[in-house]
């Protein structure tokens, strides 16, 4: 029987977790074991797994794991059609302790019928984890065949080591966050996904986490355009702005291996400007004329002037110089 943990050795042992985290190396993968090990000080668990989820293929992938093979392959293949992995979903970010789902949805789960029970399986825990920017990334599953306490330590230490969980499980690191767009952006995170441009021009994007938008399908989208032209201009991590059928879409790019990578999400428009204006402010920066600007955008060209206007309002800016120059620090780009 496992002696009673004290609340100081359960954050001792968290803070090993986090440690361990942070010693991960970029290689995908590598150190999760290490991870888990010291997950064990947290919870003394029978089998664990910590996963990466695969947006392209549809599937979780193995990153550590003390289950039987039988069980890890439901994790990779099917945990994401179980009626409970709504649940976990939908728990806010929260983890899911076993012994908390309701009895009659726990035996709606194939994953406990035919994985944890036969395994003698009481109780657990399972964690959605999400990058800060909202990607869904992997999962943590942790299995006892001992009932936790509700009041055990271990519940209050789980939820704060999401961030360093969710860190390893993530494919994309490095990537920085401009503050010209955090202005207003709550709420959009959900939205974010995450794609790999390979050096070859001639390549579709890859998935890597999150829905890839429309943009971003094939080597001659407009998205994958954009970016490609981008790179030949900046250098990198950089941040573009694209307004883009009446929404602003932030790009972060990273260099990753022989990739680049591409963390999109939709933000709210800086300084108070609505997407039309911030169509004129990208044109600007190419230095494009009134009426280059309204044939591009089918407008007239006192519309744009007006535009024009409103936006030196509100940034407080002298001319249009200074506008483009304002754009073109924010990262702004015309939309392809």
């Amino acid at each position: 029987m496992e002696t009673e943990r004290s609340t100081a050795d359960v954050l001792d042992a968290a803070l090993r977790v986090r440690r361990a985290a942070t010693e991960v190396s970029e290689q995908p993968g590598s150190g999760a074991g290490r991870v888990l090990e010291a997950l064990s000080g947290v919870i003394d668990y029978d089998h664990a797994s910590l996963s990466r989820w695969d947006p392209l293929h549809r599937r979780h992938r193995t990153l550590a794991s003390s289950y039987p093979a039988e069980t890890t392959a439901y994790i990779e293949t099917r945990l994401h059609d179980d009626p409970v992995f709504s649940l976990i979903r939908r728990s806010g970010g929260d983890p899911l302790w076993l012994r908390d789902v309701p009895e009659p949805q726990r035996l709606t789960s194939p994953g406990f019928r035919e994985e944890l029970q036969p395994l003698g399986i009481e109780d657990g825990v399972a964690h959605c984890l999400f990058a800060p920017d909202g990607r869904y990334v992997g999962m943590l599953n942790v299995s006892t065949k001992r009932v936790q306490r509700r009041r055990h330590p271990a519940r209050a230490a789980v939820p704060l080591l999401t961030e360093c969980l969710a860190s390893v499980a993530d494919p994309v690191t490095g990537a920085g966050t401009d503050p010209a767009a955090q202005d207003g952006s709550e709420g959009t995170a959900a939205a974010a996904c995450a794609v790999a441009l390979a050096d070859c021009r001639s390549t579709a994007p890859t998935p890597v986490s999150g829905d890839v938008p429309p943009g971003f399908e094939e080597a001659d989208s407009p998205l994958t355009r954009l970016v490609r032209d981008a790179l030949t201009r900046r250098s990198l991590p950089t941040t573009l702005l694209v307004p883009l059928e009446g929404r602003l879409l932030e790009l972060r790019l990273s260099r990753r291996n022989a990739s680049t990578v591409v963390v999109c999400r939709p933000v709210a428009c800086p300084a108070g400007l609505s997407p039309r204006e911030l169509q004129v402010l990208a044109e600007l920066t190419h230095g494009r004329t009134n009426r280059e600007i309204a044939e591009r955008l089918f407008v007239t060209p006192r519309t744009v002037a007006t535009h024009i206007e409103h936006i030196l309002t509100k940034l407080s800016l002298p001319n249009r110089a200074a506008a483009a120059g304002r754009a073109a620090a924010w990262g702004v780009e015309p939309p392809p």
